[in-house]
Order: C-alpha cells, then structure tokens, then sequence
C-alpha cells in the first residue's frame, strides 16, 4: 500500500496529525529560517477536497512571497499525501 493510499484510509485525526507531521518536518524549518512559521489551524473535507487551513506568524505575515510558499506547501502535501489537498491562508 503507497503512503497516498495508507493517508486515504485513515481517520480525520490521523489526516491531521499526518499533515502537522509533514509541516514539521518538511516545512516549517526553512519557514524559521527567515523568521517566520505557520501554524496548522483547521483540516475540513469539502467535498472531494481536504482543506487544509493555516496561518502564517512571524515575517510570513507580511512577505511578499506569502503566496508561493502557499503553493509550496500545496504541492508538498499533495505529493506525499493527496493530490486532493488544497492549502489555504487565514
């Protein structure tokens, strides 16, 4: 079974606490390197989407490259995970 289908079968909390995991440990360090972060806040299915809401702290609130790192971090979770996974800012 591929990581893809093993994250399809798991349960919201598991989803969840996979999708912090992978913004731990592929993310956020290079986030603080230019002393910002983000912060996981919300995780919803919207019809075939998984909706992973976030917000930005530190210097990613007001960079100018917000929305690549946005998009950045959408096809980091898309390819380890789903491709069903949509990141959004709030």
């Amino acid at each position: 079974m591929t990581e893809q289908e093993e994250f399809a079968n798991m349960t919201m909390v598991e989803k969840i606490n996979t999708i912090d995991k992978v913004i731990e440990e592929n993310i956020r360090g290079f986030l603080q390197k230019d002393n910002g972060d983000v912060e996981l806040v919300n995780v919803a299915e919207r019809y075939e989407y998984l909706m992973v809401y976030v917000e930005y702290q530190g210097a990613c609130v007001s960079c100018e490259s917000s929305g690549n790192t946005l998009a950045s971090m959408e096809t980091i979770l898309q390819r380890m995970l789903s491709p069903t996974i949509r990141v959004i800012s709030v």
